[in-house]
């Protein structure tokens, strides 16, 4: 999982020439991931962006020799509007099977604030829950990232901090933009040339695992 984590960091470099385009559509990317120059993990990626609204999709699972040790997948989706450049999401959808255990989450919004229609399984005697108060005008990790995408679009540049709610954690999610670098050539990616290199921060405020698993849910992640 913690691959999954650092995914979607060169899922942007790669998406940003083509949602630049005005006439971009919708846009599907697959990934192969790898360690020690084993493959180890798949990723797909779906995106769609309008001027007025969005759908994204992310799905990772272990393959290969790393299937046998850990069977970990995950499946998300977000679809929001665009008001006034900013994103409003309107559902959001996490399925993540982890050490052998599937975790459901449904974020529905209302007014800017998400409510969890289902959550499986439930909060309540495994994590810190996270009051009310601090999920209202939050935004799902995937509307942070379109977010990212949308300003690329808009400005050229990366700058932008939200606070996210996945129906567990709350998080703080801010990028800056940093240089222009050169990507070499490579035979495992399409992509070279330059790039331009948004450096981001994932850092937890709340909704903190109760049990040995606390210390790795307060570890600020950096890509």
């Amino acid at each position: 999982m913690k691959i999954a984590v650092l995914l979607p960091v060169f899922v942007l470099m790669c998406l940003f020439p083509l949602i630049a385009a005005p006439d971009a559509e919708s846009v599907q990317l697959t990934f192969t991931l790898y360690a020690v120059g084993l493959p180890v993990a798949e990723s797909h990626m779906s995106f769609d962006l309008t001027p007025s609204a969005y759908l994204m999709g992310l799905q990772y699972q272990t393959t290969g020799v790393a299937r046998l040790f850990a069977g970990d997948k995950l499946d998300q989706t977000t679809k929001g509007m665009f008001e006034h450049d900013q994103p409003v999401p309107m559902e959001f959808h996490s399925f993540v099977r982890l050490h052998g255990q599937d975790r459901t989450v449904v974020l529905e919004y209302r007014n800017g604030d998400p409510t969890a229609t289902t959550t499986t399984p439930p909060n309540e005697g495994e994590r810190d829950i996270v009051p009310q108060a601090e999920r209202e005008h939050t935004l799902d990790p995937l509307s942070a990232m379109v977010d990212m995408l949308h300003t690329l679009a808009r400005t050229g540049r990366c700058d932008l901090s939200h606070k996210t709610y996945d129906g567990r954690r709350l998080e703080v999610f801010e990028v800056h933009t940093v240089d222009e670098e050169d990507i070499a050539s490579s035979g495992r990616s399409v992509f070279a040339g330059r790039a331009l290199r948004c450096d981001y921060t994932s850092r937890p405020l709340m909704g903190f695992h109760l049990g040995e698993q606390r210390a790795d849910d307060q570890r600020v992640r950096k890509g």
